[in-house]
């Protein structure tokens, strides 16, 4: 890979919030010439932040600050308007969920590693031939 990262949102998470993967998951992002994912990331990190402050594990404050700094990491958003008709044809034959496979399309697109904690959907990368860069300490 050229040092082109997809950020997916439980990689974005490990890198803000306290945690053994922080530390890899900033150093991946240090490394990268470029990182970029689609739009849902957005809506991916805000919707996990709201489940931490229903359940008091951070207060609505902190997950706006952790949310914001979640975002930074990134250098450019990729609307769903994009990536949503390919995506779902990936989907299709990867059987796969439709929004997982934009940050499929998306590295495909780029030249780009998908950077993420979440074992079950580096497999499912694995098997459509997308780079991926699982965070180890994540567990």
């Amino acid at each position: 890979m050229s040092g082109r990262l997809v950020l997916d949102a439980s990689a974005g998470l490990h890198a803000v919030l306290p945690g053994p993967a922080a530390a890899e998951a900033l150093d991946a992002l240090a490394e990268a010439v470029v990182v970029v994912a689609p739009d849902l990331y957005c809506f991916e990190v805000a919707n996990t932040l709201w489940k931490y402050i229903r359940s008091r594990r951070v207060t609505l404050e902190r997950g706006v600050t952790v949310y914001e700094r979640a975002l930074s990491l990134v250098d450019r958003l990729v609307g769903a308007d994009e990536l949503a008709k390919e995506a779902l044809a990936l989907a299709a034959v990867a059987s796969q969920r439709v929004y997982e496979m934009s940050y499929a399309v998306l590295a495909r697109r780029e030249g780009a590693a998908v950077l993420t904690a979440d074992r079950a959907f580096a497999a499912a990368l694995r098997r459509q031939e997308i780079g991926i860069r699982l965070l180890s300490a994540a567990g």
